[in-house]
């Protein structure tokens, strides 16, 4: 095939900015006496919004200097300071400090970040749970509150809930633009595409200098095939913000996966001199490497690089997909198996995260993997199983998942076709054909092949 669909597993390692949230918007009721770090605070607010992570960061670290006492301030630096810094020690510190102070000198809204995140902070994630959902029915209309319901609730995989309370969110707080964003992700998880496509191009609407609106329509776009729609959106954030880097991810992703390899290595070096940060580098590195070998299928030498640091890095992603494909292919069940065995153990660490959203992609491989083994096994009625159970978990949570999806679909198909049930595959082709014709058409192309069975 010219467009490998192998290539949408790169997801869960090269694409996962795009949907990950914590937006905190302007607002009052924050406690400094400081109108300086006031407005810093409020600055990095605006930055979340628009999910500038690094101006962000600026901006409340600037706050915290500014009134050191400044507890929201302190808090979410602390955050900062443990993720970005590297510095433990000062970040427990700092949390006891907010955990030491007189919250009864707060306001509510910032006594609700205090206390939960000491529940947190304590393993008390019941109490935590309790307290986000006694804040929310005490204060209803506090959109900050509010967020933070409606982002566990998407986290947990309860979408009618999560859409409900985001369009609340809108609803209480028009500004709150973020909100149109997650709609958007939250309608193209159920394949609610052109709802999803509303949503995105309302978000546009309102902030049409975001960068994040266009490149959440840009995945969309990607996701059903529209491809230089897809570039030409992508392209557009890049001209907004030239450092957002999803937008690079996502169009090496979708240029990757149309086999423009060298086009792919063009859009890497792109994003290297915009000194886009190493390890974001590396793993686009890596999806390329690995589409050129997986493209000449050269298996033996995949399994050579097995403990290569694509691989190694990279646990649920391409590169282990890819190495778990040429296993199978060579026979070595051994060591494919023994690979299933290492996601299984992922899988586990990942369910008592208790982010469904999370679980279901990594889950998704690991049965994604099993059908592979078990179809290249002659095993169809198995691999029919495992890979109708991927499916099953797996939405279009954003570009490369969705992909995955569809993927994972076109595999099952030919699956289908070898054993002889040429009805049903081509029953489930026309539900792919409805999302994105464009992979559909490949398939077809490459005679309905993508791991190579026999038809039956």
């Amino acid at each position: 095939m010219k467009r490998w669909m192998w290539l949408t597993l790169a997801a869960v390692v090269v694409v996962g900015v795009g949907v990950t949230l914590v937006a905190l918007p302007r607002g009052p009721e924050w406690t400094t006496s400081s109108p300086e770090a006031l407005a810093e605070l409020q600055a990095a607010m605006d930055a979340q919004m628009k999910l500038y992570y690094d101006e962000a960061n600026r901006h409340i670290k600037r706050a915290y200097e500014l009134d050191p006492d400044f507890v929201m301030a302190k808090l979410m630096y602390s955050d900062r300071v443990r993720w970005d810094e590297k510095d433990e020690e000062r970040a427990k510190k700092m949390l006891q400090e907010v955990f030491e102070t007189d919250t009864s000198k707060l306001t509510p809204r910032e006594r609700f970040f205090v206390e939960r995140t000491r529940a947190y902070h304590e393993e008390r994630s019941e109490d935590a749970i309790a307290i986000l959902d006694e804040y929310v029915a005490k204060y209803p209309n506090d959109p900050y509150i509010l967020n933070q319901k409606a982002l566990r609730t998407w986290h947990l995989g309860e979408l009618e809930e999560a859409e409900r309370l985001y369009q609340r969110l809108v609803e209480i707080s028009p500004n709150w633009v973020i909100a149109y964003n997650q709609l958007g992700y939250i309608t193209m998880m159920q394949g609610r595409f052109a709802e999803a496509e509303e949503y995105f191009k309302s978000y546009r609407f309102i902030a049409p200098d975001q960068a994040n609106p266009y490149d959440s329509l840009g995945e969309l776009f990607i996701t059903v095939g529209r491809y230089d729609e897809a570039e030409e959106t992508l392209e557009r954030a890049l001209e907004i913000k030239p450092d957002f880097w999803a937008s690079y991810q996502h169009l090496v992703l979708m240029k990757a996966f149309n086999g423009d390899l060298e086009g792919t290595r063009e859009l890497i070096e792109r994003a290297r001199m915009a000194e886009m940060p190493e390890e974001m580098i590396f793993g686009m590195d890596c999806l390329e490497h690995y589409t050129a070998l997986r493209n000449a299928e050269a298996w033996q030498q995949i399994i050579d690089e097995s403990d290569s640091k694509c691989v190694e890095g990279f646990k649920q992603g391409f590169s282990t997909v890819t190495t778990h494909l040429a296993a199978s292919k060579l026979g070595d069940w051994e060591k494919a198996m023994a690979m299933e065995v290492e996601a299984a153990n992922i899988l586990e660490k990942v369910e008592k995260s208790g982010s469904e959203k999370d679980a279901m992609t990594v889950r998704g491989a690991f049965l994604h993997m099993q059908g592979v083994r078990l179809a290249l096994q002659g095993k169809y009625e198995e691999a029919e199983e495992k890979l109708r159970a991927a499916d099953k978990g797996l939405t279009y949570v954003e570009a490369g998942t969705g992909m995955y999806k569809l993927f994972n679909r076109m595999i099952l198909a030919e699956v289908l076709l070898a054993g002889g049930q040429d009805a049903e595959a081509h029953g489930l082709l026309t539900k792919v054909r409805g999302v994105n014709p464009v992979m559909v058409a490949d398939f077809e192309e490459s005679g309905l092949k993508v791991i190579g069975l026999d038809r039956g």
